[in-house]
C-alpha cells in the first residue's frame, strides 16, 4: 500500500488531514519512558553526556537561547560539556545553570534537553518528546532558570516580608516578565514536576543566584493578587499526583494552559497537550512548523487537540465550542470542535459520570464529519435579548426595543460580593420586568428561564414560574442562596464584557425553551439544534453541572448526508428525550 502523502503544514487541514496528523501509538514500555541520557561531572570539575542508568537527577527547565533572548551576566557564559569524547561549550548549559545546579546538590545528575537528547535524530526526538511527562516527573528537583531576571538579596527581602506593598507588586511583575513564563514548553515542565525551586541572577554578586521554591512564589503571586486582580493565574506543580488522577484532567484544560503561550514550533503543543494528561503518545509523523508563523498553524492544532481528545474519550472541548472567538466556528469538518475558554468551570470539570455519554458508545470522526448520537429540534421561534447596564441604569432590549428599567427592592450582601452576582441580579431584575412592557411571548419564556435558575436540580424542563415575578424576584433578591456563587458562575457565557448580556430564549419543535449564547448567528428560527448525548448533562445540578452546549446546524442535510454547523452555543435546558427527537445519528461537519 502506498504511503499517503506527507501534509502540507502550513495550509488547512481537512478532516482526512487531520486524523492522518494524529496517528501514532500509546507507549506502554516503561524502558521508552525513561531518560536515554544524563550530565554527569567528572572529578575535573567537567559535565559529559553519559547513558542514564537510574541514577537521580535534576531536571532543568529554560528558554533555549537565540538572538531576541537577552541574557544576564553568567548565562552568557558558556559551560564546557563532553559528549562522545569531544569536549565543546555549550551556550544552552550555561555558567549561570552548571552553578546552580552545583550548588543544589553537587551529587545528582543533570537532564537538560539539548545535550540528553540527540537533536539531530527525529525519531529519538519523537519518542522523547512522547515521554516528556515522565522525565520531569520522575525527575528529584525541577530548577526553573530565569536567565534574564535579576534580583538584589534586598528586593528578595521586601517579596518575603511585604507581600502586597506596590514595591511588591513591581517585583513580581519584573519576575513575571521573564521570558520563560511565556514559553508554552516551560509551562508544561512547570506543572509536571514534583518539586521545583526558581532560580534568578543576584544584582549583588555577578557569579551568584537566588533561589527559592516554587511554592513560595506562588504565595506572594497569590497574595498580591488579592488587591491587584490584573495578576496572571499560574498553574501549581502537580508532578507527584499519581497517572490515574493526572490522567483525569480534560484536554480542555491542558490546551488551555498552552495555547497562548509562545512554542518554536506551533505543532508541539499537540505533543503538550498529551503530556499534560499524561497520555504516552508517540505520534507517527506529526507535522512540524519551527519558526513559521503561518495563520493556518494554529487551527490545524485546534483541529488536531480535538481528535486526540475525541479518541480518549474526552469531550471537554465539546463544552466550549459556543466560543465567540473560536476559529472553528463553521468550519467545514470542524464546526462542531471547540477552543479553551479562560476559566470555563464546565469544560475544566467534565467527567463522564455526569454525562449521558453510555448511550453514544460509537460516537467516531470520519472524513466527511463527527458521527455522533443525542437529541435534536428544529427552532420555532427566537426572542433576542440585550441587557446593559451603564452609569444611567439598567436597560433591557428585546427584539430591538429598548426600556430603562426601575426596579427598586432590598438586596441581600451576597449579591453584590462578586461581579457574577451582581450580573445574576441584573439578569433576574430583566426577566421579572418583561410583564410590564408588553412582551407576551418573552414573558412566558421569560417565567421558564426563570425556572431553571430557581431550581435546585432538574433533569426535564421546569413548569414555568407562576405569579407576579416581579414579587418574587425582590423576595428571591432579599435573601442569600446557597447555589448564588455557582448559579452566576454558570451564567458567565451570557456576559460579552461586564455589563453586557446577550442571549436568546429559543422555543424548539419538541416543546421546550432554551435560553442560549454563543457564536452563531442571531438568526437561529429554521435552524436545528443538536445536543450529543456526550455532553447532555444526567442532571442539571450545582455545584459541577449547571449548563449543555448544543450544535447549530443547517435545517438539511447535504446530498452525502452531513449537517452543516453553522456555529455552536451554550444554555440554560436540555432538548427533549423523547421519541421524534431523541437517539438521533447525525453527521456534522
Amino acid at each position: 500500500m502506498a504511503a499517503p502523502p506527507k501534509l502540507c503544514c502550513k495550509t488547512p487541514f481537512t478532516v482526512k488531514e487531520t486524523l492522518q496528523a494524529c496517528e501514532g501509538t500509546i507507549v506502554t514500555d516503561a524502558i521508552q519512558g525513561r531518560p536515554l541520557r544524563v550530565l554527569e561531572c567528572d572529578r575535573q570539575g567537567a559535565f559529559q553526556v553519559v547513558p542514564y542508568q537510574g541514577q537521580p537527577y535534576i531536571a532543568i527547565s529554560y528558554c533555549w537561547p537565540d538572538q531576541t533572548f537577552h541574557k544576564l551576566n553568567t548565562s552568557n557564559e558558556p559551560t564546557s560539556v563532553i559528549t562522545a569524547g569531544i569536549l565543546a561549550p555549550s551556550q544552552h548549559f550555561s555558567l549561570f545553570i552548571s552553578r546552580a545546579v552545583h550548588s543544589h546538590d553537587s551529587t545528582l545528575a543533570v537532564w537538560l534537553d539539548f545535550h540528553c537528547i540527540n537533536q539531530s535524530d527525529e525519531e529519538e526526538k519523537m519518542t522523547q518528546v512522547a515521554v516528556m511527562h515522565r522525565i520531569y516527573t520522575g525527575a528529584k528537583t525541577t530548577l526553573v532558570m530565569l536567565e534574564d531576571i535579576a534580583l538584589s538579596p534586598e528586593e528578595l527581602v521586601v517579596l518575603t516580608t511585604s507581600k502586597t506593598s506596590s514595591r511588591s507588586s513591581a517585583l513580581i511583575r519584573r519576575i513575571l516578565s521573564a521570558r520563560w513564563f511565556s514559553r508554552a514548553w516551560c509551562s508544561q515542565e512547570l506543572i509536571l514536576s514534583r518539586r521545583v525551586f526558581i532560580c534568578m541572577h543576584d544584582t549583588s554578586r555577578e557569579k551568584y543566584y537566588i533561589k527559592f521554591p516554587s511554592d513560595t512564589f506562588w504565595h506572594w503571586v497569590d497574595a498580591l493578587r488579592t488587591r491587584n486582580p490584573s495578576i496572571p493565574f499560574f498553574s501549581t506543580p502537580r508532578g507527584s499526583l499519581p497517572d490515574i488522577v493526572f490522567a483525569k484532567s480534560t484536554c480542555a484544560w491542558a490546551l488551555g494552559l498552552v495555547h497562548k503561550l509562545g512554542c518554536s514550533d506551533e505543532y508541539d503543543k499537540a505533543s503538550l497537550v498529551c503530556n499534560l494528561v499524561r497520555l504516552t503518545y508517540r505520534f507517527a509523523s506529526r507535522p512540524s512548523a519551527f519558526k513559521d508563523l503561518s495563520p493556518a498553524l494554529y487551527p490545524n492544532v485546534l483541529k488536531m487537540v480535538n481528535v486526540i481528545a475525541l479518541q480518549r474519550h474526552d469531550y471537554s472541548l465539546l463544552l466550549v465550542n459556543h466560543g465567540r472567538h473560536n476559529p472553528l466556528r463553521g468550519f467545514l469538518g470542524f464546526g462542531w470542535a471547540g477552543q479553551p475558554i479562560d476559566g470555563d468551570a464546565a469544560s475544566l470539570a467534565w467527567a463522564s459520570k455526569d454525562f449521558q455519554v453510555a448511550k453514544d458508545p460509537g460516537i467516531r470522526l470520519e472524513s466527511r464529519g463527527l458521527i455522533a448520537r443525542g437529541c435534536l429540534a428544529l427552532v420555532t421561534r427566537e426572542h433576542t435579548w440585550e441587557i446593559h447596564r451603564d452609569c444611567t441604569g439598567l436597560h433591557l432590549t428585546v427584539e430591538g426595543y429598548t426600556r430603562t428599567l426601575f426596579f427598586r427592592t432590598r438586596v441581600h450582601a451576597s449579591w453584590t460580593w462578586t461581579l457574577d452576582a451582581r450580573h445574576l441580579q441584573d439578569v433576574i431584575t430583566a426577566l421579572a420586568s418583561v410583564d410590564r412592557h408588553g412582551w407576551e411571548d418573552a414573558s412566558h419564556h421569560a417565567r421558564i428561564v426563570f425556572a431553571y435558575l430557581l431550581s435546585e436540580d432538574y433533569e426535564l424542563q421546569p413548569d414555568p414560574i407562576p405569579g407576579d415575578l416581579r414579587a418574587l424576584a425582590r423576595t428571591y433578591l432579599g435573601e442569600t442562596s446557597s447555589n448564588l456563587k455557582h448559579i452566576a458562575t454558570a451564567m458567565g457565557f451570557i456576559w460579552r464584557y461586564p455589563g453586557l448580556a446577550m442571549f436568546s430564549t429559543v422555543a424548539l419543535s419538541d416543546g421546550s425553551v432554551l435560553l442560549v449564547s454563543g457564536n452563531a448567528s442571531p438568526d437561529l428560527t429554521g435552524r436545528l439544534l443538536f445536543q450529543p448525548y456526550v455532553v447532555r448533562p444526567k442532571l442539571f445540578s450545582p455545584p459541577t453541572v449547571l449548563t449543555a452546549n448544543s450544535m447549530v446546524l443547517e435545517k438539511r442535510p447535504s446530498s452525502r448526508g452531513v449537517y452543516r454547523c453553522i456555529g455552536c452555543v451554550r444554555g440554560l435546558g436540555m432538548l427533549s428525550d423523547v421519541s421524534g427527537h431523541a437517539a438521533q445519528t447525525v453527521c456534522v461537519g
